[in-house]
């Protein structure tokens, strides 16, 4: 059988990838929002995030994050896997409104980055683009045996999973996957991946915490029955909150991961997980899904960028079975 032997998750912001001085004019831009969704505003007072705005801390936090990220990579590939599935969501990229399932996980044997050039994202985002998209078409290898297992499995375990073998025209593998292997393994051998699609942004079908963590569960089981002697490493990819940083939340969730209290993972309520906040569904699947395995906390760094509380929530974790 296939042997799962940890996993990972990390944080994909733009600001992980863009000096601490461009993060205040990236934060003064005007975010785009959901239709029908306010955010919460920030429970930080004004002189508290002042003084987080200060120049040295923000340049001491991005320098932690790319502490973070490296030891991130390193426990990954101290798991020697030879098969990733990768937990994300899909931003109007490969799904828009003609089809928009809640879990998706793709057959085939290959995924494409068709570029959708930097023009499309805001001018602050120019040096963290080449982290999200290639100069041309990219081809990324997908393992379609395991794919297709999955999605057996899933429909056996009561999931009704939507799958699909081939590449929708003109839309190109989101950027939750590609970070992936353009920033969190840039330059090392790609590992085949085996996506696995949640809509955590788009009303009105994001599956809840609980739902997450039987998906978690049912991804494990279905794995672990995989007649193949592979290594599979889970990651999720994106999170934590954001636009707006909510630390307690974002604290308690991975308090909640270290613990391996699946209850509690289950519990975060649903109107917190709004527009970027959503992607923590992805962290809770890879949590149930792990739950068996030793798991810490690399770091968290809030990553404020805006006088509104806006910024990121960067939270970095992993696990390790063996």
């Amino acid at each position: 059988m296939a042997q799962v032997v940890g996993g990972a998750a990390m944080s994909h912001s733009p600001q992980l990838s863009m000096a601490s001085v461009g993060w205040r004019a990236h934060g003064d831009l005007e975010l785009p929002r959901l239709p029908g969704l306010d955010l919460t505003p920030t429970d930080r007072t004004e002189q508290e995030l002042e003084e987080e705005l200060v120049p040295t801390l923000l340049a001491n936090r991005y320098e932690a994050c790319q502490r973070a990220l490296e030891r991130t990579r390193d426990e990954l590939l101290a798991q020697r896997p030879d098969i990733l599935v990768v937990i994300g969501d899909d931003q109007r990229e490969l799904f828009l409104d003609d089809i928009m399932p809640a879990v998706s996980i793709f057959r085939g044997e290959s995924l494409e980055d068709r570029p959708p050039g930097a023009e499309v994202y805001p001018s602050t985002m120019e040096s963290a683009y080449k982290y999200y998209h290639a100069d041309g078409v990219d081809v990324y290898e997908t393992h379609g045996e395991l794919g297709l297992h999955l999605v057996e499995q899933l429909v056996e375990a009561g999931f009704d999973v939507a799958q699909f073998s081939e590449q929708p025209k003109d839309r190109t593998l989101g950027h939750a996957f590609t970070f992936v292997y353009r920033r969190l393994l840039e330059g090392l051998p790609r590992i085949p991946l085996v996506p696995v699609f949640l809509n955590t942004y788009y009303p009105p079908n994001q599956p809840t915490p609980g739902r997450c963590v039987e998906l978690g569960k049912a991804l494990r089981e279905a794995i672990d029955s995989w007649p193949s002697d592979q290594r599979v490493s889970l990651i999720a990819s994106g999170g934590l909150t954001h636009p707006i940083i909510d630390e307690k939340l974002d604290r308690g969730l991975l308090e909640a991961l270290e613990a391996h209290d699946d209850e509690a993972l289950a519990r975060i309520p649903v109107e917190s997980l709004r527009e970027g906040s959503s992607e923590i569904r992805n962290w809770i699947a890879v949590g149930a899904a792990l739950n068996d395995s030793p798991g810490k906390i690399i770091d968290y760094i809030p990553a404020y960028r805006s006088k509104a509380g806006s910024g990121c929530g960067m939270g970095f974790f992993t696990w390790t079975t063996e």
